[in-house]
């Protein structure tokens, strides 16, 4: 059998199976902001559909069937069961103190991680099933990961721009991100022919 051509993918939504089908909604609504796009059931599955994007009838779906036994992450419990995390990104640092903000009076219960990656300035949270979400901001420079250190959003934009470079400089095969996304899609387009 011959190899065939692998047809570009893009990613576009992923499904969440709940115990708390209500419970995972408000919350997917009312601290991220989701829309419901729509709701209903079929093969026995209660689903609500949930988009920030009016191109994209569904980024996320919710449906019922959750076994209320399924363990934790044994290796870390920071992680879910299953999906290791779901992220979301924004535009700008100025987003990602905006979205703290929220978080720290839509859900106070929450318990952030602040990371930087070098990479990428996250904060990390979990939903009310215990799926770590992350919202992130990409940074202009590239470094090998995992990289994974504090980040003080209470700091000035300079000093995390300055503490993000020298840490990216500081990791292995730092370069301006823009020169690493050309030279993967070149890696990507030779995968592809």
């Amino acid at each position: 059998m011959t190899a065939t051509r692998i047809p570009h993918l893009r990613f576009s939504h992923m499904g969440l199976c709940t115990n708390d089908l209500s419970k995972m909604e408000a919350f997917y609504t009312k601290v991220l902001g989701f829309t419901v796009t729509d709701r209903g059931e079929a093969l026995g599955v209660d689903l609500v559909f949930l988009s920030r994007d009016p191109r994209d009838h569904h980024q996320i779906v919710l449906g019922t069937g959750r076994p209320s036994d399924l363990p934790g992450n044994t290796a870390n419990p920071m992680f879910g069961p299953c999906i290791n995390q779901i992220s979301f990104a924004l535009g700008s640092l100025k987003e990602l103190r905006q979205m703290d903000a929220h978080l720290k009076v839509a859900s106070p219960d929450i318990e952030p991680i602040y990371a930087n990656h070098g990479t990428a300035w996250s904060i990390y949270f979990h939903d009310p099933e215990g799926n770590f979400i992350e919202t992130f901001v990409d940074t202009e420079w590239y470094c090998e990961q995992p990289v994974f250190e504090p980040l003080d959003l209470a700091a000035s934009d300079e000093d995390i721009l300055e503490a993000t470079k020298a840490l990216a400089e500081s990791g292995r095969n730092f370069q301006p991100a823009d020169l690493w996304r050309a030279a993967i899609a070149v890696k990507m387009n030779q995968r592809a022919a």
